[in-house]
């Protein structure tokens, strides 16, 4: 779900994490690769590397979760979502990954794996919320992480991306 000025409703019980588990005892650490197959192998014809963390915790088991999305004209975008046809609404999300062209976009520095220096942007709240992003360059092309999560837990997932490689 990429921000434009849209609300994201806050809820706890979406948050993802790079595997670890968070306090919510209902939390489900799942594996991404299997949950994202079929939009992996969509966005391999694009052209653009695959970086997709191997695991998230998502609140929810496996058997909630659907995924959608794969390569698309700027590279690939996959959602990952709490209801089948989320169609990246507010109340459904749970965590998007695109890979292709661009530039960082946003202003805070963090450090990521392998020396990789990335961007962060947290969650923000008002009267709805938007996702926690996070981006960096590899390999040619920008990779961006959103969900609703702690910077700790963003940089897990991009460390785990990163340190898989491409899919």
């Amino acid at each position: 779900m990429r921000f434009h000025g849209l609300g994201l409703v806050c809820v706890a019980a979406l948050s993802c994490s790079g595997g670890v588990s968070f306090a919510a005892s209902s939390a489900k650490t799942v594996d991404l690769t299997a949950i994202l197959a079929v939009q992996i192998a969509k966005a391999k014809r694009s052209g653009v590397r695959v970086l997709i963390p191997s695991r998230i915790d998502a609140g929810l088991p496996a058997s909630h979760l659907y995924a959608s999305g794969g390569a698309n004209a700027a590279g690939y975008d996959i959602q990952l979502a709490a209801v089948r046809d989320c169609r990246d609404s507010s109340a459904c999300f749970v965590a998007e990954f695109w890979g292709g062209a661009g530039r960082l976009d946003l202003d805070g520095r963090v450090a990521l794996s392998k020396g990789i220096t990335g961007r962060y942007r947290a969650s923000s709240c008002g009267a709805s919320c938007a996702p926690a992003t996070i981006e960096w360059l590899e390999f040619g092309s920008r990779y961006t992480i959103q969900c609703i999560a702690s910077k700790g837990r963003l940089v897990a997932l991009a460390g785990s991306a990163i340190g898989a490689g491409p899919r």
